[in-house]
């Protein structure tokens, strides 16, 4: 009797041991084959609780509700609460990085408690999943509701010092080669002196049309594109808010129209893809602390989710990463007005007013015109939001919009929300909170993650290695060639070029792009040159190196 409950007893151990080993390797991206296809949806400014909200308002399960598998710690080098360039960054590129710093290591300072970041690594160009992806031979995607050039877009395919260098990041975006792109900011693309916003009139329209890509500025050219290469920016500037879309610009697509599209495209390429698709408004509707607009947009960013879910299972190969890069708004489900009363509310009283707004804050405000009396005011907010506000609070919303000047339209939130609902908002800012992780698919990921884990996931899935990719990328010309023979020219303060002269050969490698010059002969490159103005320094690919001293010896293989 003892034995056979000591071999019953060693039986169940090895069973739980057998069953925790396959929930652990199952989930450890280490012990998987690389996926064919990784597609990652970042829902930008996001935390759970908008995400009950969402769920709440739909009455029914979200699609990221099963896809739960954790959540990321969001801090970047310099400070507690991230902002979305070197939040995104880290998802791009697993380097945690500096505020406002687009795909670069960060500087030498760190905030305490962190181990210092390598001098020689300043302010360095590091390789992301999307550059990894394209030299796979992957299909390469884009799909945003913000400008192209945008802070999260902008971390998957750029290398500048500063979010708001949006000529370089398009720049940059045009000449790497980005299979597909859809989403706003067509002024970038276009020169000054044709209506454009790029100051070195340069026309990157032209250069798509010379690359053989397909151009589309409307919803209904979509279902048209047959690809492989489209630029579909929709708008000058970013989308609408999808509340306002359908009777403010009809003309653009939704974002899960989008994703749908981008799929279906990248889906023909025979080594997979890799797509990154932003829910970009969710963000600035908590900026806002506006309801309206968040709702509307988080519930179609879950939609687009659906389209990346239906397409993971039906295919097998694909890896589906959902998540927020932080928390803005500071969001309650509850607020001072509920202090007494929340054990009495019910889902019926939470939503009622938000069912009533028709459009959001912006759109709300910048209808009001020059006239911002508190008539015309309590006028808007009853005809867009349902609302009967007193005058005493529309004189309220009409001084503190005077505070917030071109956001005018943050006060309506401000006064409205504690006043007739029961949401509550700490800030019109980000927080610094984890958010949470959804994942579907093979090497899906678990547990508590730091935000740059997301980066090596990333990588490590697709089977390729982030450090020997920028080895290969990133160059500095002045530790490749003799310092004398390396030189920034300014002559066209707009469009600089890096000149290199190696025992005979002349070199010009115009910054931002993927050209190499070589005496007189030009050579596309499978990377682009980058210039770091904060540090002084140039990098460009190894395989202009290579050119440009005539070795033809091969580059070093990125996978491991």
């Amino acid at each position: 009797m003892r034995i056979g409950r000591v071999a019953r007893n060693l039986v169940i151990i090895l069973v739980i041991w057998w069953l925790w080993s396959a929930i652990f390797f199952v989930g450890s991206p280490a012990a998987a084959a690389p996926v064919k296809n990784l597609i990652v949806l970042i829902m930008d400014g996001c935390g759970d609780e908008q995400l009950t909200l969402a769920r709440w308002f739909k009455g029914a399960p979200l699609a990221l509700d099963d896809m739960r598998t954790g959540a990321v710690k969001t801090y970047i080098s310099d400070a507690v609460i991230a902002d979305s360039a070197p939040a995104a960054t880290a998802y791009a590129t697993g380097i945690r990085t500096g505020s406002t710093i687009i795909g670069l290591a960060p500087p030498v300072k760190n905030i305490p408690g962190l181990p210092p970041a390598a001098p020689e690594l300043a302010m360095k160009p590091q390789a992301s999943v999307l550059e990894g992806a394209r030299l796979l031979g992957k299909g390469t995607g884009i799909v945003v509701t913000c400008r192209m050039s945008h802070a999260t877009p902008a971390a998957y395919f750029a290398h500048v010092g500063k979010r708001s260098q949006e000529e370089e990041i398009t720049e940059q975006g045009v000449y790497q080669g980005i299979d597909v792109v859809l989403g706003g900011g067509r002024r970038y693309l276009l020169p000054a002196r044709s209506g454009g916003g790029r100051q070195d009139q340069e026309d990157l329209t032209a250069v798509l049309r010379s690359r053989n890509y397909q151009l589309i500025e409307q919803r209904l050219e979509l279902s048209g594109v047959t690809g492989p290469k489209v630029f579909g920016l929709f708008a000058m500037s970013h989308l609408a808010p999808e509340i306002d879309r359908p009777d403010l610009a009809p003309e653009q697509p939704s974002l899960a129209e989008m994703t749908q599209k981008a799929i279906s495209l990248l889906s023909t390429y025979k080594n997979g893809f890799f797509l990154m698709v932003e829910g970009s408004q969710i963000d600035w509707a908590c900026h806002a602390n506006d309801p309206a607009h968040l709702l509307s947009d988080l519930l179609m960013f879950d939609q687009a989710v659906q389209v990346a879910l239906d397409f993971a299972k039906k295919d097998g190969q694909t890896l589906v990463l959902a998540l927020p890069d932080h928390n803005t708004g500071g969001l309650t489900i509850g607020n001072r007005r509920s202090n007494d009363s929340y054990g009495q509310l019910t889902p019926e009283l939470l939503l009622a007013p938000l069912k009533k707004m028709r459009r959001s804050a912006a759109a709300l405000w910048q209808s009001l015109g020059e006239d911002r009396s508190p008539e015309n005011i309590q006028k808007a907010v009853r005809q867009d939001w349902g609302l009967e506000i007193s005058r005493d609070q529309a004189q309220q919303i009409a001084e503190l919009a005077k505070q917030f000047g071109k956001e005018g339209h943050y006060a309506l939130g401000e006064v409205i929300c504690p006043n007739y609902t029961h949401l509550g908002w700490t800030t019109h800012g980000h927080t610094g909170g984890d958010v949470p992780l959804f994942a579907y698919g093979p090497s899906r990921p678990v547990g508590l993650l730091d935000a740059q884990d997301i980066g090596r996931l990333s990588a490590r899935a697709l089977g390729f290695d982030l450090e020997a990719l920028t080895l290969r990328l990133f160059v500095d010309a002045a530790q490749a060639f003799a310092a004398e023979a390396v030189r920034l020219d300014r002559t066209d303060p707009a469009n600089p070029i890096l000149r290199i002269q190696h025992q005979g050969r002349q070199a010009a490698l115009p910054i931002n792009k993927n050209l190499l010059i070589l005496n007189n002969q030009q050579h596309p490159l499978e990377g682009i040159v980058v210039h770091v103005a904060e540090t002084g320094k140039t990098f460009l690919p190894l395989e202009a190196v290579h050119l440009i001293k005539g070795e033809s010896k091969p580059l070093p293989a990125i996978t491991k």
